[in-house]
């Protein structure tokens, strides 16, 4: 299946930014893909879609779904849409909050993370995860990102403040923007 920017709200969808998550998959051709945050599974979607171009790879998706108080999605909304591209057999759903997940000792060979994150977020799964093989891919790391309102508001630590610790690189500068370490 080739690459289409999913029809699927999302802030990746402007500028699309499914295409840098998809050319990874593409590139890395990781087996056991693992995505917290998924919204209404654009980003799942966009992974999948070269999932089935390499013939390789599943995605796990966690998300807190309706637990979670700001925007959200529920799972079957967020099924319907990947139905909607015919990648369920690409893609589980499963809820489950991230820290709770960090405490299984995770298997994984592309982390994907968009959890509301900040510095303090990127730092501790450079913590935790930083000695595991697989790669972690998360939503923002550019200064403009680093700047939406929410983060001013609620004084959040910014990701560029932890980049030189965590060595992470930005894959696409387009808001809201992907890094990886």
């Amino acid at each position: 299946m080739k690459y289409e920017n999913p029809d699927v709200y999302s802030s990746y969808k402007e500028n699309d930014l499914g295409k840098t998550l998809y050319d990874t998959v593409i590139r890395l051709k990781p087996k056991i893909i693992v995505e917290f945050g998924s919204l209404h599974g654009y980003s799942a979607i966009a992974m999948a879609m070269a999932c089935h171009e390499n013939k390789y790879g599943h995605i796990t998706c966690y998300d807190l779904w309706d637990a979670y108080p700001y925007r959200h999605s529920t799972m079957d909304e967020t099924r319907a849409n990947i139905d909607k591209y015919g990648l369920s057999n690409y893609i589980t759903l499963k809820q489950l909050d991230f820290d709770d997940w960090l405490l299984t000792n995770p298997e994984f060979d592309l982390l994907h993370l968009d959890i509301s994150n900040d510095g303090l977020i990127i730092k501790k799964v450079y913590d935790a995860l930083n000695l595991h093989p697989g790669y972690i891919m998360f939503e923002g790391g550019s200064e403009e990102r680093d700047n939406v309102e929410w983060m001013n508001k609620y004084d959040r630590t910014t990701m560029n403040s932890v980049k030189d610790y965590t060595g992470y690189t930005i894959l696409n500068d387009k808001f809201p923007s992907i890094s990886m370490m």
